[in-house]
């Protein structure tokens, strides 16, 4: 079988499309045959929830407020590029979107946009030393960026603390123009909380995810959705509370 066909029939056979019609034909031939009783049809309930939930088209109706709050990115001359991690495994190597981050932030150092780099929560817990072999550092210096241009910040866990370690760390080194690395959906929060200390903000983000279009119908229905969904209901979630907390 032809490898591009197998990997079509693969995406369409595991895909929720396919899984809801798994669910649905069952449940029109029992209550044809009167083996179940369900006047309202709520049977049908998981199979439509499953669809409407997968689809592109609820995510990108859902994540469309987050897209308009989202900063621009731009690139300009800044002292430091601050990157925000998004987790270390226990391994010590870092977590996809960490990399992601790191890749971007470590571009933007090697085309002379600033002369360091600043890792927000570079490593969680545990903080078990070296560092030198955990986290994005792991990245940058694959990157080829020297030791001396990288400063991991270890303590901070959430954004909110990412931006007052980073913030004291730029106040000893007399900085304040930074370039903010990290996912677009995460941008508005964490270019907020940096504001909130008064810091010069050049918003940059790490992914193209929102112009996220399926160039295959059945590409319209993924697992993938459920995942995107539930980062963008986190930020939601963290904006709110981050604003009645006067944190942004």
């Amino acid at each position: 079988m032809n490898q591009q066909l197998k990997s079509v029939l693969e995406e369409v056979i595991f895909g929720p499309l396919f899984f809801s019609i798994l669910i649905f034909i069952p449940y029109i031939i029992l209550r044809r045959h009167n083996k179940i009783s369900d006047p309202r049809w709520w049977g049908l309930t998981m199979p439509l929830l499953l669809l409407v939930f997968s689809s592109d088209l609820f995510y990108q109706v859902f994540s469309a407020p987050l897209k308009l709050i989202t900063p621009v990115s731009e690139k300009k001359k800044a002292e430091a590029i601050i990157v925000a991690s998004a987790g270390v495994h226990p391994s010590g190597a870092p977590t996809h979107s960490s990399a992601i981050r790191a890749h971007t932030a470590g571009l933007l150092y090697l085309e002379n946009w600033a002369p360091e780099i600043i890792v927000a929560g570079g490593v969680m817990e545990p903080y078990d030393p070296p560092l030198e072999i955990k986290g994005i550092r792991l990245i940058l210096r694959g990157m080829g960026i020297p030791d001396e241009a990288i400063l991991v910040e270890t303590k901070s866990k959430n954004t909110h603390e990412n931006g007052f370690a980073v913030s004291e760390i730029l106040a000893e080194k007399n900085k304040s123009r930074v370039l903010v690395v990290s996912h677009d959906y995460h941008l508005f929060r964490l270019v907020s909380v940096l504001r909130k200390y008064n810091l010069k903000v050049i918003p940059f983000k790490a992914n193209r995810s929102y112009p996220h279009e399926p160039s295959d119908w059945w590409h319209q229905f993924e697992w993938e959705n459920f995942n995107r969904l539930k980062t963008v209901a986190h930020e939601y979630v963290g904006i709110i509370i981050y604003k009645i907390t006067n944190k942004i």
